[in-house]
């Protein structure tokens, strides 16, 4: 196939991401390319880390220990084919297969406490994507950015909406938050509530519904989610990685990135 050549001045090098001129410079681009990433959990991750490839970062390391099951395809990046497969090795090649540059670690295994450390260490940014029902390990996982000077991303899927929180190791830290008895998921979304109150212009009575709904189900079925949320959460999640990168204005926790298409 004939390379094309670039048409503006502006356009980066590789025809690979001609169409981000405008948007991108391609010294941002050179810079993003660079940045490795890691992902406690690549099942709402694995939607983040094609939206973060396309947009141009091709640096991941992966760490989960779950199978993809069937329940999976409804939202993640995953197919038929991928249905008992590893999420790690299955999300992996995937990506190789739109960018074979891409350069990836990923392992099979399930975080804990005291192996995080040995996985985040030598990473620019971490999105934290473990479920909250996996006892501590969410939370240390912050605990261990922050130590090493690490900036976490949290992705949160609401079904027609997407929120996400930043946290830095200035900023305030999800892990102060009261966490109660029950699921975290409904802290967080209680605690989202309370905050975007004050925004007269969102139309969230569907979201209240919702989480009084879920609040009643939680002992019985884990968060429901929708593909709609994950390809939000993947925009949000791109926007701030890039922002970061390029030392951009970004909101930090308790200040939520909020979308809805309700």
């Amino acid at each position: 196939m004939k390379k094309k050549k670039k048409l503006l001045a502006e356009m980066h090098d590789n025809e690979r991401y001609h169409k981000n001129v405008l948007y991108i410079t391609p010294e941002q681009q050179d810079k993003i390319k660079e940045v490795k990433i890691v992902f406690g959990g690549v099942g709402l991750g694995s939607v983040i880390a094609e939206g973060l490839l396309r947009l141009g970062f091709e640096n991941f390391v992966f760490i989960d220990g779950d199978e993809v099951e069937k329940s999976n395809l409804n939202r993640q990046n995953y197919t038929e084919e991928d249905i008992n497969s590893s999420k790690v090795a299955s999300i992996t090649k995937r990506l190789e297969a739109i960018n074979p540059n891409v350069q990836i670690a990923h392992h099979h295994v399930f975080l804990e406490p005291k192996t995080i450390k040995n996985y985040v260490a030598g990473c620019d940014i971490a999105i934290n994507a473990i479920d909250f029902d996996t006892l501590e390990t969410p939370f240390v996982f912050d605990e261990v950015c922050k130590e090493l000077g690490i900036p976490v991303i949290h992705p949160l899927n609401f079904g027609w909406a997407s929120a996400v929180y930043l946290v830095t190791p200035e900023s305030e830290q999800i892990y102060d938050i009261a966490r109660g008895t029950g699921r975290f998921e409904l802290v967080l979304v209680q605690n989202m509530l309370e905050y975007l109150e004050a925004r007269k212009d969102l139309e969230l009575d569907w979201f209240y519904d919702f989480y009084e709904k879920y609040k009643e189900k939680s002992t019985q079925i884990t968060p429901p989610q929708l593909v709609v949320g994950s390809y939000l959460a993947a925009s949000l999640v791109a926007n701030i990685a890039f922002c970061l990168v390029n030392d951009l204005n970004v909101k930090t926790y308790p200040e939520p990135y909020f979308v809805s298409t309700r």
